[in-house]
């Protein structure tokens, strides 16, 4: 069946195909909670870019160029006491012109975030780091926070780097699509260092580390709620240059053949209509 029946057979809290024709007033959100909205502005493209036998939307990489989604419970990991988020990209570009990051550091887009703004109250984002900076070259990570400024406040995250994590078989290309899971496990106590956040690269789960648990001494991250709104495409300083489709949100954690289902089903979609 489609990616778009798996996924609605997984049962999530939201889901948006942004499958959305030209001329839609906004992304519809399958599963009836939350619908997407799009940037007054301009800088995000409907139906750009072929994934199967629909397409997707294209942002330009420019600042406002985003989706922005109202805040709900269901968005954030208390309400489930564990999140899981899943979503296909697009790089259209390895090296993003606006970015977050230190001055002459490695420099990053949050492409997905739920946060007040990047200076108040981030709960949780996935990144993609610059091709050319000097030491993380084309991460993707996934990160949680506490209720702080991400690009202030050090997050537990779990990456992939091709050609630093020895199970990344998978460089990240231009215009070519890649698969990303970020789930947030169940927070236990400030004493346990068992469970944080993990991220999955094209069906591939990444090595575990101590600094992607919560309680890591370095960050003592605890999963709250804030009333921030989740931002597909950029943030208010932040822009990715490329595409993002299949976008759902999960109170739980998916199984390995939960994720591999959209996986199978994706790359199935993919191969069936070659751009």
């Amino acid at each position: 069946m489609p990616l778009k029946s798996t996924i609605l057979a997984l049962n999530p809290a939201s889901y948006w195909p942004l499958d959305d024709a030209p001329g839609s007033a906004s992304c519809l959100d399958a599963m009836g909670l939350t619908n997407a909205a799009l940037p007054a502005a301009g800088g995000v493209t409907l139906a750009a870019i072929p994934f199967g036998a629909s397409s997707a939307p294209s942002f330009d990489g420019a600042i406002g160029s985003r989706l922005t989604i109202a805040s709900a419970p269901q968005y954030s990991q208390p309400f489930g006491k564990a999140l899981t988020v899943a979503v296909w990209i697009c790089p259209l570009a390895l090296d993003n012109a606006n970015t977050a990051g230190p001055p002459g550091g490695d420099q990053y887009v949050h492409f997905l975030e739920k946060a007040v703004t990047p200076l108040l109250d981030t709960e949780w984002a996935m990144r993609l780091y610059n091709q050319d900076n000097p030491e993380r070259h084309s991460r993707l990570s996934f990160y949680m926070f506490n209720l702080r400024a991400a690009t202030t406040n050090r997050g537990a995250g779990s990456y992939m780097e091709f050609g630093v994590s020895k199970n990344d078989a998978t460089p990240v290309v231009a215009g070519s699509w890649l698969f990303l899971v970020g789930e947030a496990e169940r927070w236990i106590s400030t004493h346990d260092q068992t469970t944080g956040c993990i991220l999955w690269k094209q069906d591939v789960e990444a090595e575990r580390i101590p600094q992607d648990k919560y309680e890591y001494p370095e960050f003592k991250v605890q999963p709250q709620a804030a009333n921030g709104p989740v931002s597909v495409g950029g943030t208010a300083e932040t822009g990715f240059n490329g595409a993002i489709a299949h976008l759902a949100i999960w109170n739980r954690l998916l199984s390995q053949d939960e994720i591999d289902s959209m996986w199978t089903q994706g790359t199935a979609d993919l191969q069936a209509a070659p751009r």
